[in-house]
């Protein structure tokens, strides 16, 4: 019934433990959600309070801020109004006799109710992510404002949620510091102050993957990719194995120099490869797994090889051909640098390897060497899903415009002419109202394969949004190459369509520009093409309107 109020409700016991609360303080106060239970003191949940509210340079005063809050909560006799979320709450406290006191809150501001709700998830798009709860890493989308609007179950047990949907709405922010919910020790108060700093950095200025650690000393790898519309998708790699795996090399580097023989059986126990080249250049030690993963007969590195021996036998077995052309002269030159460096690299097999490198003080180098295959496929299948619309699996309109602008800025003496034309489906709308959107979206699905048909290879075909399409004709110098797509995709559109027991018809309007010359501009272009569709559709629709000049 309190739900229903709108009104949030915890009662705590004459110890000021808590008894019982309703899903409205949930949902006002979601840094509780998985962590507040009966027989919780007040302080706890106060702390966990004023951990989701206050600033780093704050922190060193939240035991002051706790020990005022348990007073206050014990004598309050009249009701206060604070902000919390970025909604204002009015606070109340009752004593219950026999029992203890119950704290209730409520939104101040009508207006604002709505606000307090979490944040919904991408309904509209939400299939097109289904495919994420299945990955193995956490994956989450932001909203431009930095706010969460989709996460996977994996994201969710990553941070310490027990229901993903407690993410919704946070930010990364809010999620790190719930993730550190909880009495910390020195060096933990540490490392969550190191992980804010780092989330601060490299939320504020996007770019490269950062790490930052958690609770239980686990570590997490954060990879960003811009999408449509300023989503921001984030994987969220757990790389603790990996971390911990780095730190156990450079104990062992350490130790090396005292003992080789527990070096070596350190390094036999490793998940990752390692090679040991010392000041000569002769490769001392190489480990198990750096033979299986580079191919490397065992006869040869036993030899104690120099690394020039180990470089030319992998290129004479053609181990460099799928590196770029850079990375060839790198190796080429030697493939060591005095300061530490990595990069990835394919190997003929098709895996992606790490490679690190870290001078050794006095000569040498020491060189591990991690499978990094799944990681760079999950991070691939980020950027393709950015790129491509979710339901036809043709190019989004971001992706149609960079090509456009692409085929615009040719190199000097590339240019060939081309031509954009611009596709609205005639009739879709009423198919959508009567038989329902999942046959609409397979009327879509159907229009994007037969423009696919329609085009030739080497055309751009996208999705521009809803039932709009477009073209990207290259090599379309004249108009008659332009009008002849435009009029096999309208032959072809207008086909019938059988979904399921329903049979229905679309038609399209085109709308043509053509760039015959160098210097074009696209923005221009996609304007024109635009606006000869809409006249297209005026004259009676299913039919095509080329840009006159």
């Amino acid at each position: 019934m309190l739900d229903g109020l709108e009104l949030a409700l915890c009662v705590f016991d004459e110890a000021d433990r808590a008894l019982l609360w309703n899903r409205t303080f949930l949902r006002f106060f979601p840094e509780h959600e998985g962590h507040v239970h009966v027989g919780e003191p007040y302080a706890d949940n106060l702390r966990r309070f004023y951990r989701a509210r206050l600033r780093p340079e704050e922190m060193g005063a939240l035991e002051r801020f706790v020990a005022e809050g348990v007073l206050r909560h014990r004598g309050q006799q009249r009701p206060f109004v604070f902000k919390h979320r970025g909604v204002e709450l009015r606070a109340a406290s009752l004593p219950l006799p026999g029992i203890g006191r119950a704290r209730m809150w409520k939104v101040e501001n009508r207006a604002e109710a709505a606000s307090v709700a979490p944040a919904p998830s991408l309904v509209d798009g939400a299939e097109r992510f289904r495919w994420l709860d299945h990955v193995a890493d956490g994956v989450a989308i932001t909203h431009p404002d930095g706010s969460i609007v989709w996460a996977n179950d994996s994201f969710a047990d990553l941070y310490g949620f027990a229901q993903r949907a407690a993410a919704i709405g946070l930010t990364f922010v809010d999620v790190y510091r719930s993730a550190w919910q909880g009495d910390l020790d020195a060096d933990e108060e540490r490392l969550y102050a190191s992980g804010l700093e780092v989330l601060g950095e490299h939320l504020r200025y996007a770019g490269a993957p950062f790490e930052v650690p958690l609770p239980r000393e686990r570590w997490s790898r954060v990879v960003e990719q811009s999408g449509p519309d300023g989503l921001r998708f984030f994987t969220h790699l757990d790389v603790t194995t990996m971390k911990h795996q780095q730190e156990l090399l450079r104990i062992a580097e350490q130790r090396a120099r005292e003992s080789a023989a527990l070096l070596e059986l350190t390094l036999e126990r490793m998940e990752q490869g390692v090679i040991m080249v010392n000041a000569d250049g002769v490769v001392e030690v190489c480990n198990p797994q750096a033979m299986a993963l580079l191919d490397l007969p065992e006869a040869l590195m036993k030899s104690r090889p120099s690394f020039e021996q180990v470089i030319a036998y992998q290129w004479a077995r053609d181990e460099f051909a799928p590196a770029s052309e850079d990375l060839k002269a790198f190796i080429r030159a030697g493939g060591v640098l005095d300061r530490p460096h990595a990069y990835e690299r394919q190997r003929p097999d098709g895996r992606v390897l790490e490679v690190r490198s870290v001078p050794i003080h006095g000569g040498g180098i020491l060189r591990t060497y991690m499978d990094v295959t799944q990681r760079r496929r999950s991070e691939e299948r980020i950027q393709h899903m950015a790129r491509h619309d979710g339901l036809t699996t043709l190019i989004n309109r971001e992706a149609f415009l960079e090509r456009l602008a692409e085929a615009a800025r040719p190199p000097a003496g590339a240019f060939h002419g081309f031509a954009v034309l611009f596709i609205d489906l005639d009739g879709f709308k009423p198919i959508n109202d009567q038989h329902g959107h999942h046959v609409g979206d397979k009327v879509l699905t159907m229009v994007a394969s037969r423009l696919r048909a329609a085009a030739r290879e080497g055309d751009v075909v996208g999705r521009m949004g809803g039932d709009e399409f477009a073209v990207l004709q290259r090599g379309a110098c004249t108009r008659a190459n332009a009008l002849g797509l435009a009029q096999r995709i309208l032959e072809s559109v207008r086909q019938d369509i059988e979904v399921e027991s329903h049979r229905v018809r679309v038609s399209a309007s085109i709308g043509i520009a053509v760039a015959a010359e160098p210097g074009c501009d696209p923005d221009t272009l996609l304007r024109q093409a635009d606006a000869a569709m809409y006249t297209a559709k005026a004259r009676g629709r299913n039919q095509v309107q080329l840009h006159e000049s």
